[in-house]
């Protein structure tokens, strides 16, 4: 037994489902043999070396990749041929998925977009269009493999399908330009994949966006390090530094507005997409590696909010009995229109003129046309809207009410952060992201803090975080620290100790008096935690025969937890470690290694005896 400062991983014989053997008990507690550690694993990186790394931008409204050879890795190159059949020629295409009645692959983008407005309505039925589903991952705290999506129609099928078979062709398609610019098909294995997700995003959505990489065929083991997750604000953040400062919006180089980076210089990174919003603070060390100065924070404001709030006006105007019922009897006629509007909200007339379908036009609900509940709303609340040539026109001042909510939140937690005591002095605001190009947003931004800081924009801001994916994919330890924003720990027990432990938590395990729920931490909320650090420690078994061992994961976004079922503490996941070699009974050895500091955290259990292996990613920085 091993002393009183000893942690023994929690009791698991109440969910080892699927692993309980002949011979009792099969999954038990165990002894650390020796003190948990931290240490450096900077020198543990992933040093293979990938001749290829491309990042796919996964957006809630559009979505590209862009990839960099090892040869030339400061050349980034970007697909900007997307909807070439349709006339386009974009960096970005609609993230919006077409099936077949089978539930096959159809299309996807603008292809997908197209080939679904020109189905025949019988034949819309019984398709599958999905568009917006990435907002579903966001904030899900029962977020699984066996969530369902809707479709246009209200047709459900499973979340992890959908992602996968969206991934699939986006990787056929990168593979295509990488084949036409290369002049031969690249080798699978020589490439290193980069997805984006929001630093926003609870750890379950980061592990799902894994899942479906694997489903969908980025990488042949769902923990290959062929994979690496970017979180798109500190994406954002490395390619900003790149760029010359006349690449920036409304740069003059009489204005004082070149940034520079030198050791000391802070700045946030605002990552306005089309679902969330992220923000980063950072900081530009000595050795010119970033570290961030406060937990990235953010919400749902992102350009969708805008899009919400005009089909919120479309219910005032029509009622919204007469949108359902045109939506559910035209689905493709209303997503042309609300296609129509996210195209129209980007531009920079003062007005939107946005097109209504000819179905929209001619349709009836009640006695009313669409353009008799126009004028009758206009002329009822003397709004600034009025139908033309089959337009619906908005005023100005309409415009500025869809967006207003949406700006002040954003600018109010903007102005929140900036009020820290270890932000006030920022250097920069970067603004980034799809959203960033709303001529609107972007006025909103510098109106109300150009005299504090100064605010910088991208030439082409929706590229930014994919670009800069593509060199976090290059050398992920760029993001040197990171602020924890929970404290991670794993279930054990310990001896129980009179007037130190809860009466009600002891248990009497193989002769032992033992106190089980005792959160054992590996780091804390807020703490300053580097890349790949590494905690470790040993167990042995305490039981005869013990057949393995599942050590259970938590998170709380309090410090000093002291129980595993204390309020605010969650469960985040689990490992089995099987122990089938009985040799040596209770002198095997088990060990723990959780690596962190990264955007996810990996935890691995090696049991010496049987030399089996088991290993996880659990996202550790959710944030």
């Amino acid at each position: 037994m091993a002393d009183d400062t000893s942690r023994i991983p929690t009791d698991a014989r109440d969910s080892a489902t699927g692993f309980i053997s002949d011979t009792q008990p099969s999954m038990e507690t165990s002894v650390p043999v020796k003190d948990s550690t931290a240490e450096d694993a900077s020198h543990a990186d992933d040093t293979m070396s990938f001749k290829i790394v491309s990042a796919i931008d996964f957006g809630t409204t559009f979505s590209g990749y862009a990839y960099s050879f090892s040869s030339s890795p400061d050349k980034i190159y970007t697909n900007k041929n997307w909807g070439q059949t349709q006339g386009f020629l974009l960096h970005k295409t609609p993230t919006c998925l077409l099936l077949k009645p089978d539930g096959e692959f159809d299309s996807f983008g603008f292809e997908a977009v197209s080939k679904y407005n020109d189905l025949a309505e019988e034949d819309a039925d019984s398709y599958y269009y999905f568009d917006r589903f990435k907002m579903k991952l966001y904030d899900n705290k029962e977020l699984n493999t066996d969530i369902l999506l809707e479709d246009a129609k209200g047709k459900q099928m499973l979340a992890v399908e959908v992602f996968s078979k969206s991934l699939t062709y986006i990787k056929w398609h990168m593979l295509r330009a990488l084949g036409n610019n290369l002049e031969y098909e690249p080798d699978p294995q020589s490439i290193r994949w980069v997805l984006t997700v929001p630093a926003i995003w609870d750890e379950n959505a980061k592990q799902f966006m894994r899942e479906v990489a694997y489903r969908g065929g980025l990488i042949d083991d769902v923990h290959s390090n062929r994979l690496v997750i970017a979180l798109e604000p500190e994406a954002a953040s490395l390619y900003c530094r790149t760029l010359p400062a006349n690449t920036f919006l409304g740069y003059d180089e009489d204005s004082g507005m070149k940034p520079k980076f030198e050791p000391g210089t802070k700045y946030l990174v605002v990552d306005a997409g089309g679902g969330t919003i992220d923000i980063v603070a950072h900081k530009v060390r000595k050795d010119g590696k970033i570290r961030e100065l406060y937990r990235a924070t953010g919400g749902a404001w992102g350009g969708t909010i805008v899009d919400q709030q005009f089909v919120n006006l479309m219910y005032k105007i029509f009622g919204e009995d007469f949108i359902t019922t045109f939506r559910n009897e035209y689905p493709k006629d209303f997503v042309e229109l609300l296609q129509d509007f996210e195209v129209k909200k980007r531009g920079e007339s003062e007005t939107i003129r946005v097109s209504l379908p000819y179905n929209f036009c001619n349709f009836k609900h009640l006695g009313r046309s669409a353009k008799d509940c126009i004028q009758n709303f206009s002329q009822e609340h003397n709004a600034g809207i009025k139908f033309s040539s089959g337009k619906l026109v908005l005023s100005s001042s309409l415009v500025q009410e869809l967006f207003i909510d949406c700006l002040n939140q954003i600018n109010d937690h903007i102005s929140l952060l900036l009020h820290k005591s270890k932000l006030k002095d920022m250097n920069y605001i970067f603004l980034v992201g799809g959203f960033a190009e709303s001529p609107r947003l972007q006025k909103s931004i510098k109106t109300r803090f150009s005299e504090k800081v100064t605010v910088l924009i991208p030439e082409e801001p929706s590229l930014t975080v994919v670009r800069g994916a593509v060199a976090f994919g290059r050398d992920p330890s760029s993001i040197c620290q990171r602020i924890c924003r929970f404290t991670y720990g794993v279930g054990s027990y310990l001896p129980f100790n009179d007037g130190e432990h809860r009466e009600d938590l002891k248990v009497i395990s193989d002769g032992m008096t033992l106190c089980k729920n005792i959160f054992q931490p590996w780091a804390e909320a807020g703490e300053v935690i580097g890349h790949n650090e590494i905690w470790r420690e040993s167990y042995t078994p305490i039981i005869t025969n013990q057949k393995g061992i599942i050590f259970e994961f938590y998170k709380s976004t309090k410090r000093n937890v002291k129980y595993i079922d204390e309020e605010g503490v969650e469960k985040c996941g689990c490992l089995v470690v099987e122990m089938p070699d009985l040799t040596g009974d209770k002198e095997r050895a088990v060990d723990l290694e959780v690596v962190f500091g990264g955007t996810e955290i990996k935890v691995t259990a090696f049991d010496h005896t049987s030399n089996t292996k088991r290993e996880t990613y659990i996202d550790f920085l959710a944030i």
